[in-house]
């Protein structure tokens, strides 16, 4: 069935606004772009759904986020772990010491809580990071499209050994539901580098998607140069690794993940909050993408990543969550709202939506389906409810206000509607 979607605007991404907009959905598909007027008198016996003070933008990609800890909130809560806690390597002892009483089924309920939450904040793609490998089975119906990173980290070879074989058969499957495997490395402080050295090259070898933490604290830049700090000195005595502490590199975080042959575009780096200058260079030159996660990184008192110098490099920005251990919401739309006021101007408003749906579905490999309207893409949208004092050039900066989330009045995966 042919049916029309019109608002009072319709917002491509790739195109200006149309005022008075619409797209025609054939079979899930989007046929035709253009104002309403425009397809009723080509598609006269198409449907029409009218929206009046509202606009159709594109779903939104979360590019970094953690979805089975989604229902960490509660289960702190649980475990006693109410204190809030700005110190980074103080939070990561709280996940470790939370996530140590929980099985499957908690897990797998979580990822299934942050898809739900997912979809009705619009949320069409996603790079998720899976630690919990057997629960994988909890996107399979979803509508969810993206990556699913297969997290991996550790120094003892005997556990190392084990890991792979699973990831191997992981791996085997190829995809689950609508998101494909990759891999993640969770970050060069929690892994050695011989296996290190082992994921990237396989990743480069095989083509698989890859995703790195990369210089998200002082404390992992201590580490990585110095070999001590509180990485050192708490958490790997917590973890019972204090014998395998490694030695300094006298490298930054960018050139050290260059020497262990991490800098490739399949890889995705996350956060970034502590480039300097140089490590911007090298990333410009290895042609690297990087998602970024604001509010995380202001909830854990880690800094503020240098998007100035990121956006005059040239290096492909998008907007992750990250997880609920260190978030409010899993809303691309609320992050967009957090980075314009945070980064102070630093990223307008149409940048910032581009990084919030094409560039996110670039690095993500999903763009040939989302991340703009346009014809032959996936029929897949949100409409969003806008006051009628909102004037067309006013658009932008009204959609990365705060509070868009809560305005959304309908939601649209290939041409099903979704119950927001």
């Amino acid at each position: 069935m042919a049916t029309i979607y019109s608002a009072k605007y319709l917002l491509p991404i790739d195109a200006p606004p149309i005022a008075g907009g619409a797209l025609l959905d054939l079979d899930g598909e989007i046929a035709a772009v253009g104002s309403l007027k425009q397809l009723r008198h080509e598609f006269p016996a198409a449907d029409v759904v009218e929206y009046a003070e509202a606009v159709i933008t594109p779903l939104l990609i979360n590019a970094h986020t953690h979805l089975e800890l989604t229902d960490f909130p509660v289960w702190a809560g649980k475990a006693g772990e109410t204190e809030k806690l700005n110190d980074f390597v103080d939070w990561i002892l709280k996940l470790i010491r939370v996530k140590r009483s929980l099985g499957k089924k908690d897990y797998h309920q979580s990822i299934e809580n942050g898809i739900r939450l997912s979809l009705a904040a619009g949320t069409g793609a996603v790079g998720d990071i899976l630690s919990q490998y057997a629960c994988r089975k909890a996107y399979k119906k979803s509508t969810l499209q993206g990556i699913v990173y297969l997290e991996s980290l550790g120094h003892d070879p005997g556990i190392i050994s084990k890991v792979r074989q699973e990831l191997r058969s992981v791996l085997a499957e190829e995809q689950v539901g609508n998101l494909r495997f990759g891999l993640s490395p969770h970050s060069p402080y929690t892994i050695s580098s011989e296996y290190l050295q082992d994921i990237f090259s396989k990743c480069r070898r095989q083509g698989l998607p890859c995703s790195t933490h990369l210089a998200e604290s002082p404390a992992e830049v201590e580490f990585i140069q110095q070999g001590r700090g509180d990485l050192a000195e708490k958490l790997y005595p917590f973890v019972g690794w204090e014998y395998l502490v490694p030695d300094g590199s006298s490298l930054r975080p960018a050139a050290y993940l260059q020497s262990q042959g991490g800098l490739f575009p399949g890889n995705l780096l996350v956060h970034g909050v502590q480039l300097v200058d140089k490590e911007i260079d090298l990333l410009k030159s290895k042609k690297m993408a990087l998602a970024l996660c604001p509010r995380s990184n202001a909830k854990l008192s880690v800094g503020k990543a240098p998007v100035q110098q990121l956006m005059r490099a040239g290096i492909k920005l998008c907007l992750g969550t990250d997880s609920l251990a260190s978030n409010d919401s899993l809303s691309i739309w609320d992050e967009a709202a957090f980075a314009h006021s945070w980064f102070a101007g630093a990223i307008d408003a149409p940048s910032l939506l581009r990084m919030a749906t094409r560039h996110g579905a670039e690095v993500l490999g999903v763009d040939k389906r989302l991340g703009s309207l346009e014809k032959g893409k996936d029929s897949s949208f949100q409409v969003i409810h806008i006051d009628s004092s909102v004037a067309e050039n006013e658009l932008y900066d009204y959609l990365v206000a705060p509070g868009v989330t809560e305005n959304i009045l309908q939601v649209v995966h290939q041409g099903q509607t979704m119950l927001v």
